[in-house]
């Protein structure tokens, strides 16, 4: 029986034909972006450069990317931009106010 283990992956950032950035794994960069002609913008953020994720820009993120942080970390994002959320919102919630939905 095969064992399947996700592999932790780098993030990246690329930029599109239009100049719009995107945040995404390397691996996606390597297999997906690189061939529809999108460019490197950043290196990989590894665990030894990460910061402790108050420097990312959470409007930049999709909503996948979004669900893999934590709550805690999303409310202080939005504490630092000054948007109000209830105290019991959930990660639902959160997200959708950082998505402007």
């Amino acid at each position: 029986m095969a064992k399947y283990v996700k592999a932790s992956d780098s993030m990246v950032v690329v930029k599109d034909q239009k100049g719009k950035t995107h945040r995404v794994t390397e691996r996606a960069y390597n297999i997906v972006y690189k061939a529809k002609g999108y460019t490197l913008v950043e290196a990989p953020e590894t665990t030894e450069n990460q910061n402790d994720g108050s420097e990312l820009d959470y409007f930049t993120l999709t909503r996948e990317e979004l669900q893999e942080i934590k709550n805690d970390d999303l409310k202080e994002f939005l504490d630092k931009e000054e948007i109000q959320y209830k105290s019991n919102a959930n990660k639902e919630d959160l997200i959708d106010l950082i998505l402007g939905e």
